[in-house]
């Protein structure tokens, strides 16, 4: 498995290295410290996690992941940072980061974002996940089903999409209800589309910046 750490402060790139070092095997960490440097790496292998600082000289984190959607990299890309606005966490998640790991997370917590993220899941810390909520706005059950009529989502789909707000796989949701994992990827597909966006965290914030979770 490789691993690319995008960070400008080399001490805190190698002591993030030190703890993702803990997840054994034959991990191989890499560190840079500018995103031009990381295309240079990404370009030369294919990378299994990206984890990136969004405050970064040159081209910032927002941008760098810009630039991975344009050139259809697919490697999940995990946020680190010390930032403390929501707005940043939710933007991250609109241009498609699996998830958000605070610079002042503990080992554990850390190690835990990145099994998360590498088993297809979202990864927020509990109270992120309340911040970003406290943000969104009760919705009139009649103007719900409206929407989802209006963006064609079916009730099985809407389902779905709460499990994946939930924090579940595909795996974990097909033995919820039931179905088989194959459809849950259909369905969260036709979810991407309806909503008009790249990933299964972008469908979370999309849904709830419309209103619907």
């Amino acid at each position: 498995m490789h691993i690319l750490i995008l960070d400008d402060h080399p001490l805190f790139a190698e002591a993030l290295k030190q703890v993702v070092q803990r997840l054994g095997g034959n991990t191989v960490i890499h560190a840079v410290e500018t995103a031009s440097r990381a295309m240079d790496y990404i370009e030369a292998r294919n990378y299994d996690l990206i984890m990136v600082d969004l405050h970064l000289p040159g081209l910032d984190g927002f941008g760098f992941m810009r630039l991975l959607k344009s050139r259809f990299i697919l490697a999940p890309v995990v946020v680190v940072s010390a930032t403390q606005e929501v707005e940043d966490i939710r933007r991250a998640l609109k241009q498609g980061a699996m998830g958000f790991i605070p610079k002042a997370a503990d080992a554990k917590s850390i190690l835990a974002g990145i099994h998360a993220v590498l088993q297809g899941q979202i990864y927020l810390p509990e109270e992120w996940r309340h911040a970003l909520n406290e943000q969104q706005t009760g919705t009139d059950p009649k103007s719900q089903e409206a929407l989802l009529a209006k963006l064609d989502i079916s009730p099985r789909q809407f389902s779905i999409l709460q499990q994946i707000e939930a924090g579940l796989s595909n795996k974990e949701i097909a033995r919820k209800l039931f179905i088989s994992e194959s459809t849950v990827k259909t369905h969260v597909s036709n979810l991407m589309a309806a909503l008009a966006v790249p990933n299964r965290t972008a469908c979370i914030m999309e849904a709830q910046r419309l209103g619907l979770l």
